[in-house]
């Protein structure tokens, strides 16, 4: 068995708040007696991440992956169960020693001094982790390298592009060299050209240096090129864990058609088919003003679904029909749209 790089048994993470009234006499009313409510951003989850995996961490807006990502990162402690780095951290105690082992890049917050050149925060960096000049020169020059942002050192920060600004943060965040780096969308905002290349940096790193990353992205693209494994959240519990192979070939073997009929009485005909399909055709959208029926099946009937649909209202009838693979963006809003716990799916894995 691989060794661990992330180990997390039975972790929770509870919010506590309170509840106050509307107006000037719920502010009076809520000085003197307070309602505490608690929220549960992460409940109950247990899993383990491999050292050198590359690890799509998937969820909606609220689901708890940044909550998760501080909790790995020792950032906040867990309400209650563990998360153990390498086999012997507590990453609760933030332990020095563990700390240096790690990066960590958010998209949305800055490390580098806007003031200054890149390369004095890359010095500053050197410093404090102690890294001997042939070392850091090496990284360095590597990582500008497949960034081709040579040229862009010794520009002050703020002067620099979101694209170029999210390289050096890339840059900064391996240059001591950490076994495990974790990456809260690090692609968010930038162009297509500058998202492609920090994908290439990501690949490339995670492929060269052997370091295990854990990356939260909102875009489809990042998991398709970057994520083997993927680990669904929602509302703090997992509700997939499994390759991105796998993840649900149920609604991955499925065809998508979209049809558009000539007439209100075919668009009917073939609802009224739809219906009586007992679930072998699966309803996805119904836009009646312009005809529009969306509906999957099974990708082995796609042939029969084709000539059961000619039959029902001949080929005259239909305007336009398109068949698809279900997207991936498809795929999560059916699995997020579980009920997490009694519905939550698994892959085995070696």
């Amino acid at each position: 068995m691989n060794e661990l790089a992330i180990n997390i048994q039975n972790l929770e993470k509870t919010y506590s708040t309170f509840k106050k009234d509307a107006g000037f006499s719920g502010a009076i009313k809520s000085f003197f007696v307070r309602q505490t409510i608690r929220i549960p951003a992460v409940k109950t989850m247990s899993f383990s991440i491999a050292k050198g995996e590359f690890i799509g961490l998937l969820g909606p807006n609220g689901a708890g992956k940044t909550t998760l990502l501080k909790m790995m990162t020792g950032l906040i402690p867990p309400s209650s169960g563990s998360v153990t780095a390498f086999g012997q951290f507590d990453t609760s105690t933030r332990p020095p020693a563990y700390l240096r082992r790690i990066g960590m890049v958010m998209g949305q917050r800055n490390q580098l001094h806007p003031d200054l050149p890149a390369i004095d925060s890359f010095k500053l960096a050197q410093a404090i982790y102690g890294i001997p000049d042939e070392p850091f020169e090496r990284r360095l020059k590597q990582s500008l390298h497949l960034f081709e942002i040579e040229s862009k050192l010794n520009i002050p920060v703020r002067k620099l592009s979101l694209g170029e600004r999210m390289k050096m943060e890339l840059i900064l965040a391996i240059l001591h060299e950490p076994e495990l780096l974790f990456l809260d969308e690090p692609t968010i905002g930038l162009d297509f050209n500058a998202a492609k290349q920090i994908r290439n940096f990501l690949a490339e790193t995670n492929r060269q240096f052997g370091i295990t990353i854990i990356l939260t992205s909102h875009y489809i693209k990042d998991i398709e090129e970057l994520c083997k494994r993927v680990i669904l959240i929602n509302e703090g519990e997992v509700v997939y864990d499994g390759s991105l192979a796998g993840l649900d070939v149920r609604v991955q073997g499925e065809r998508l058609f979209n049809i558009e009929t000539v007439d209100e009485s075919s668009h009917s005909k073939i609802m009224q088919w739809i219906a009586s399909s007992e679930g072998q055709v699966k309803m996805t959208q119904d836009v009646s003003s312009n005809e529009g029926i969306s509906f999957a099946v099974n990708s082995q009937k796609v042939g029969e679904t084709v000539k059961e649909i000619f039959q029902l209202v001949g080929p005259h009838a239909i305007r336009d029909m398109t068949i698809n693979e279900r997207s991936l963006e498809d795929v999560f809003a059916e699995i997020y749209s579980r009920r997490p716990g009694a519905t939550s799916v698994s892959e085995e894995r070696d």
